[in-house]
C-alpha cells in the first residue's frame, strides 16, 4: 500500500530530448524557423522585425507603430480588418519590446489561406490613420496615469532609468507628453525605415504542413524591402552604489528594487549567473525567500531576476514590504549576497537547484508552442539551435567554486543601485 507520508524518491533528469527545430528560407531570403511537433491542427505564426525601442528615432514610436499596424490596411478599416480574423476564430495581436516589433496569430491550420492574406497586407499597406493615433494616445495616457499610482511600476521605472540612463532605449520612461509628441509622420517613418525583409523573421509552430509553408512563401517571400541600419549605442553608466527614494502617490507598502547592469544572453558568464540568480532569489526555495519570507515574515514575495535584451541586460532583487522592515531587509539581501561571495554553496543545495532547473528545461521544450519560444530566442540573438543543449549541459556541469567566483564578480554591494518607493 502506498505510504503518502513518505515522499517519492527524487530522481535526477539525466537527459533532455530536444525536438528538432528546422530553419529554412523564403524566396527573398527571409529566415523561417519551424517547430513542427504539433498533433492537433493548430498553428501559430509570428512575424518579427528588429524594430523595437533600440532603433527608435523618437520615443515610443515603435510601440505606437506596432499598435496601429492592426488598425486597418489596404481597403479595410480597423473593424473590417479585425473581422477577417474573428470570422475564423483566429487570435491576432501586435506589440513591440526593447528590440523587436512583432505580430502573432493563432489559428487552425486549414484556415491559414484565409488568415495569411490580411496578415501580409498589414505589412504592405497599413493605413496609419490620424483618428486611430488619437484613440491610441488618449487610451494609453489614461493607462499610464493609472500605472503611475502603483509603487512596483514606479520602482521598476526608476531602477531601469538609473542603470541605463534616462535617454537610453533600455532606460527611458514614457510620459504623457511623449505619447502626444508621436505623429503619423513619425509612425510612417518608423515603418518605412525599420520594418523590411532584411530584418524580418518568421516563426511557425504547431502542426506545420508543406502547404502552409508554401502559402507563407507566396505572401511573405516574393518582395524585397531594405531597412535602415542603426548601430546600437552602449550604455556608458558604470555600476555604482547609490540609493534613490521616491515618494509613493498613496499609502501602500514600500516597493524595493536593488540591482545593477548585467550583460546580454550571449555573454560567457550567462550560464553560471543563471544558476547563481536561481540560488539567490530565482525560485520559491531560494535563499531570499527562505530567510525574508519563511523565517522573518517580512514579505509575501521576494525574487531576483535577470532582464536580458538583445544588446545588454540588468539584474535586480524586487519585493514589496512594510516600511518598518525596510532597512533590515536591505541588510539581509546584502548579507545573502556576501555569503555567496565568501562561502561555496553546498553540493546538496546546488544539486537541488539543478534538479529544479532540469524540470524547468523539460517544460521549455514540452510542446511546439513552448519550444517555439526557445527557438525564437536563439534565432533572434544569432545562436544555433544546438546552443540550447550546450547551455543545459553547461548548467549541469557548474561547480560550487564557479558559483562563488561569479558572485564575487557580480554581487558586490558597491555596484548595486537601490530604489525605494514609499
Amino acid at each position: 500500500m502506498l505510504n503518502r507520508k513518505v515522499q517519492p524518491e527524487i530522481r535526477q533528469i539525466r537527459n533532455i530530448d530536444i525536438p528538432d527545430i528546422e530553419k529554412i528560407y523564403l524566396d527573398n531570403g527571409v529566415p523561417v524557423v519551424i517547430t513542427n511537433t504539433g498533433t492537433e491542427d493548430i498553428v501559430k505564426i509570428e512575424i518579427v522585425h528588429k524594430a523595437g525601442k533600440s532603433v527608435e528615432d523618437k520615443k515610443l514610436v515603435s510601440r505606437v507603430t506596432a499598435s496601429l499596424l492592426k488598425e486597418g490596411c489596404g481597403p479595410w478599416d480597423a473593424e473590417t480588418f479585425a473581422e477577417k480574423f474573428d470570422f475564423y476564430g483566429a487570435g491576432m495581436k501586435t506589440a513591440s519590446n526593447m528590440d523587436f516589433l512583432y505580430s502573432s496569430v493563432y489559428t487552425i491550420g486549414k484556415y491559414i489561406p484565409h488568415i495569411i492574406e490580411p496578415l501580409s497586407l498589414m505589412y504592405r499597406e497599413p493605413r496609419f490613420e490620424e483618428s486611430e493615433l488619437e484613440n491610441f494616445t488618449n487610451v494609453n495616457i489614461q493607462k499610464l496615469k493609472e500605472e503611475l499610482t502603483k509603487n512596483e511600476v514606479l520602482s521598476y521605472r526608476l531602477i531601469t532609468e538609473s542603470i541605463f540612463g534616462s535617454s537610453h532605449p533600455y532606460g527611458y520612461n514614457s510620459y504623457p507628453e511623449d505619447y502626444k509628441n508621436v505623429t503619423i509622420h513619425d509612425v510612417k517613418d518608423h515603418f518605412q525605415g525599420y520594418i523590411g525583409t532584411d530584418n524580418m523573421y518568421v516563426f511557425l509552430s504547431g502542426k506545420i504542413t508543406d502547404s502552409i509553408i508554401k502559402t507563407v512563401n507566396e505572401h511573405f517571400g516574393q518582395n524585397q524591402k531594405l531597412t535602415h541600419q542603426k548601430t546600437y549605442t552602449s550604455c556608458d553608466i558604470p555600476p555604482f552604489h547609490k540609493r534613490f527614494i521616491e515618494k509613493a502617490p498613496a499609502d501602500f507598502q514600500c516597493s524595493l528594487k536593488l540591482g545593477r547592469k548585467l550583460f546580454d544572453r550571449t555573454h560567457e558568464d550567462q550560464s553560471v549567473f543563471f544558476v547563481l540568480n536561481t540560488i539567490l532569489g530565482g525560485y520559491f526555495g531560494s535563499r531570499l525567500m527562505d530567510v525574508l519570507r519563511e523565517e522573518k515574515g517580512f514579505t509575501y514575495d521576494i525574487s531576483s531576476q535577470m532582464d536580458q535584451m538583445l544588446y545588454d541586460g540588468c539584474f535586480y532583487v524586487t519585493t514589496e514590504l512594510s516600511g518598518e522592515n525596510l532597512d533590515e531587509t536591505i541588510q539581509e539581501i546584502y548579507h545573502q549576497m556576501d555569503m555567496l561571495q565568501q562561502k561555496k554553496v553546498s553540493a546538496k543545495e546546488l544539486e537541488m537547484v539543478k534538479n529544479y532547473l532540469s524540470g524547468t528545461f523539460l517544460h521549455m521544450v514540452d510542446g511546439p508552442l513552448n519550444l517555439s519560444v526557445v527557438a525564437k530566442t536563439l534565432a533572434l540573438i544569432g545562436l544555433p539551435f544546438s546552443a540550447l543543449q550546450d547551455w543545459i549541459q553547461n548548467i549541469m556541469d557548474i561547480t560550487p567554486e564557479e558559483v562563488r567566483r561569479c558572485a564575487q564578480k557580480y554581487l558586490d554591494k558597491k555596484d548595486m543601485v537601490e530604489v525605494i518607493v514609499r
